[in-house]
């Protein structure tokens, strides 16, 4: 048996094998015992021990709008710590008799915010969007009147909206667009509504139809309503980060007016083209000696090598026909695309580069369809892979292309980097040719008949020089701060919005654009999203890893977002899920809990809780993401409200600051509050812990990851205790509270005790015991690998199973009840009072997840 204490760390570590011969079980078990239904309905507000609307007092908005004080969201005297859920389609736009029932419903999970998202990308009744009349998009009245009801009754229950104007809209050839043939990157005119002038104005246009209007339930227009939060501009939009590159490769009319404008920023800064020749500097350096020669591919790799794994082969054939006679090929065929970019990757390690010099990268390519690959010479690990000159996305098609990318290397360079091709992602096959490394090469300054004055200077891509792709870089920086410094300044100014703004996600502009426009900042993280190697989105054909993310610590989710956050203003995490089927999906909601309350996170936003009109009364597992109908996360989001939003996970005291470009390491975050102080010129960061533990200094929290077998976290706070991960078989002291697990599925399980008083454990008078594994539907069938379950997700009602667990507390306790799926009490569970100690046992028996103490 492995005892563990908190606040300290283990005491008494013992084998696993020791442990999994007590209980019978291996590690990483198979499913151990009979599943059982559990559904928590989605129309339940009764009063039980498992409400938590208590802790919405009052209506959203009765002290006031929200607004920034001391970097936090305040209503009125007090901060404002958002525990919420995504709505999306037509899970926006309800009919009122469950709208009401929604509303109470989320209440009592906990709930106090909602983001509305994609309620902008369908036409009714799936979507905002009535019919395009002379050109002009119209907002649907009824879609309008749905969501106003719904917005009424949510606020009326105390949760506030998130409302975001741009996710999923695509200006349409009936409005005067381009609308086919683009690039997955400019999907629902992300990238494009940046600099595109009329889908700018035509996006204002609808702020003021949305915001303006009037809410006949709420009697107010949005932009005066405090029940409204926030407001984000447009979902994971990057512009400056893509590049120019992008903007090149696009059909008219976007690819003209992004190079008029260019040429117009140009002409700004520079008096005449003599002069931008002049700043741009030099063309040539004289080519030299060849740092890898051309690859001939005959009759092996040579020092080529492939970097692959069994899940994920490819197949090299040398000596194909190539471009030209006697210039032979390499094929690479790609049985199954890997999810990931660097988990399939042809590379050549060893090579030596000078700082700062010259280098032409040539190489002739060609697939069998449309696909792009990405190609970088980099440092080549084991933990800096980073770039030292070049990094570029290669497009590839049915011809042979030649590339050269020249470059400059970096003013550092280590003693050997490497020449890497990453290609996951996609299972397109293709050929590679001639591929070389030479010093020298010949930079594009502005070719011959291209001017200021004549406004024609091309849009700089892969071996122009430097500066005019720094140029070029810094044009789109601009570009972007000016369209959200415009937009904000509309809402306000003309508009009247009086809540907080921010744009798009700070990983999708980068932390200085975030810096200089928005009043907070937003993220997303998922773990384990699923990967989809042939049709996006293909419900049949889709893979995830499944693995548990209690490995991970320091290279997580959630740990690795902390750098980010901006220190003089709130900061939220609008997108966040271990998405389903995963036999861990239930950590997502204490992971986050525990993260957001350390770091004093202004906001949570489980991504979704519902994405569809009807149906709010799931009884199983809806796709990859929904809560409703996932009964051991809604469990969870319950239990851990109090961790967060009641405040009872206290933040980390000592804050540890990185700079614009300097990022403070994720492994601090469970004992410092971390991220950018953006007026910061240098950090003050303090060592980061290094191996599989971490711990908050107090003890509190202890992330253990150093036996994976045994990977877990635990939580000792006076009102709450916690603990999840591979935990079955162990017992857990968590300040006198004594858990001790029997097996469980995979020997995955949470446990959450907390108290519905508000008083310390020890003197409450009643408290909430919840003990998850995972969930399941009927008929669920997994493939041999348990990564997919493809279309076969089964039928309802969802199944889970039952934690065994011997539970012991420091104080005396009345009564043990087992609580149906609404929390109602049921039968009682025997307890064994031995003076200020209490025994009871709990398990799959009692056929539940929730047990009151009292």
């Amino acid at each position: 048996m492995r005892i563990i204490s908190s606040p300290r760390l283990p005491l008494i570590r013992l084998s696993w094998l020791l442990a999994a011969c007590a209980f019978g079980f291996p590690a990483w078990s198979a499913p151990t015992g009979e599943r059982f239904a559990f559904v928590i309905p989605g129309d339940d507000a009764s009063r039980s021990a498992t409400d938590f609307s208590g802790l919405s007092p009052k209506a959203a908005g009765a002290d006031g709008f929200v607004r920034i004080q001391d970097g936090h969201f305040y209503t009125g005297p007090k901060r404002l710590k958002i525990w919420g859920v995504n709505l999306c389609f037509g899970g926006n736009f309800p009919a009122q008799e469950d709208a009401a029932k929604a509303a109470a419903h989320l209440a009592k999970l906990g709930v106090n915010g909602v983001r509305m998202h994609h309620h902008d990308t369908a036409a009714a009744p799936s979507g905002i969007w009535g019919p395009v009349v002379g050109g002009r998009r119209t907002l649907d009245p009824d879609m309008l009147d749905r969501q106003d009801y719904f917005l009424d009754q949510l606020h009326r229950h105390g949760i506030y909206a998130n409302l975001n104007l741009h996710v999923g809209r695509t200006f349409t050839a009936a409005e005067g667009f381009v609308a086919s043939n683009l690039p997955d990157a400019v999907r629902y005119n992300k990238y494009l509504i940046y600099y595109e002038p009329r889908m700018r104005a035509l996006f204002k246009e609808f702020c003021r139809d949305y915001l303006t209007h009037t809410n006949r339930y709420r009697r107010l227009p949005r932009t005066a309503d405090p029940g409204i939060a926030l407001i984000e501009l447009s979902n994971e939009n990057s512009f400056s980060k893509l590049g120019p590159g992008l903007a090149a490769r696009l059909p008219e009319p976007y690819r003209g007016e992004f190079k008029r404008q260019w040429n117009r920023w140009l002409g700004s800064r520079h008096a005449s083209t003599e002069a931008l020749k002049r700043a741009w500097g030099t063309t040539v350096e004289p080519p030299g000696e060849y740092v890898l020669a051309a690859a001939e591919w005959r009759e092996n790799l040579g020092g080529w090598w492939l970097h692959q794994s069994p899940e994920f082969p490819v197949k090299a054939v040398l000596d194909q026909p190539g471009p030209e006679p006697g210039l032979p090929a390499l094929r690479l065929e790609i049985p199954k695309a890997a999810p990931e970019l660097h988990r399939q990757e042809l590379q050549f390690p060893g090579l030596r580069l000078e700082p700062s010099r010259t280098y032409t990268l040539s190489f002739w390519i060609k697939a069998e369809a449309v696909r792009s690959l990405y190609v970088d010479v980099s440092r080549q690990g084991p933990h800096d892979w980073n770039p030292v000159g070049l990094a570029e996305t290669v497009p590839a098609g049915p011809a042979w292309t030649q590339v050269k990318h020249v470059f400059s290397s970096a003013a550092e360079v280590p003693d050997k980097v490497r020449i890497c091709f990453k290609f996951g992602r996609d299972a397109t096959a293709f050929s590679l040719a001639a591929v070389s490394l030479q010093r020298g090469g010949r930079f594009i300054v502005v070719p011959d008949g291209q001017s200021l004055e004549q406004g024609n200077v091309e849009i700089p891509q892969s071996g122009w020089c430097e500066a005019a792709r720094r140029e070029a870089q810094q044009f789109m920086v601009d570009t972007e701060k000016g369209f959200i410094r415009e937009v904000a300044n509309f809402l306000k100014r003309d508009l009247g919005v009086r809540v907080p703004i921010t744009a798009s996600q700070i990983t999708y502009h980068g932390a200085e654009i975030v810096a200089a426009t928005c009043d907070y900042a937003d993220i997303h993280a998922y773990w384990e999203h699923p990967h989809f190697p042939g049709r996006p989105w293909d419900p049949a054909d889709w893979t995830i890893r499944n693995t548990p993310m209690e490995l991970a610590p320091g290279t997580d989710s959630l740990l690795t977002r902390a750098p980010w956050r901006l220190l003089d203003r709130p900061f939220t995490l609008s997108e966040w899920n271990i998405p389903d089927p995963n036999d861990y999906a239930a950590s997502a909601v204490p992971f986050a809990a525990m993260v957001a309350a350390l770091q004093d996170w202004d906001g949570v936003f489980f991504f979704d809780y519902h994405s569809r009109a009807t149906e709010w009364e799931a009884e199983r597992m809806q796709g990859y993401f929904s809560f409703n109908g996932q009964p051991v996360k809604l469990a969870l989001l319950s239990a851990c409200a109090n961790l967060y939003r009641r405040g009872d996970l206290q933040p980390l005291p000592a804050v540890a600051a990185g700079t614009l470009r300097q990022m403070a390491p994720a492994a601090l975050a469970l004992s410092q509050r971390i991220g950018i102080d953006p007026a910061a010129d240098s950090p003050a960061l303090a060592n980061a812990p290094a191996g599989q533990l971490l711990a908050s200094p107090d003890g509190r929290v202890v992330w253990d990851a150093r036996d994976r077998n045994l990977a877990h976290v635990q939580i000792n706070t006076p009102n709450s205790r916690a603990v999840w991960g591979l935990i079955a078989g162990q017992t857990f002291d968590l300040g006198g509270v004594q858990l001790t697990l029997g097996p469980a599925d995979r020997n995955y399980a949470a446990l959450v005790l907390t108290s519905l008083d508000g008083k310390p454990l020890e003197k409450a008078r009643r408290m909430l015991l919840t003990a998850v594994g995972s969930a399941e539907n009927q008929g669920m069938v997994w493939n041999d690998a348990r990564t997919s379950v493809g279309n076969r997700w089964g039928s309802g009602p969802a199944r889970v199973n039952g934690i065994p667990v011997e539970v012991s507390l420091p104080f005396r306790v009345k009564q043990v009840r087992v609580l149906d799926s609404r929390g109602q009490p049921q039968t009682a569970v025997p307890v064994r009072v031995d003076g200020r100690i209490s025994r009871f046992a709990i398990g799959p028996e009692h056929r539940t997840l929730w047990y009151e103490i009292r």
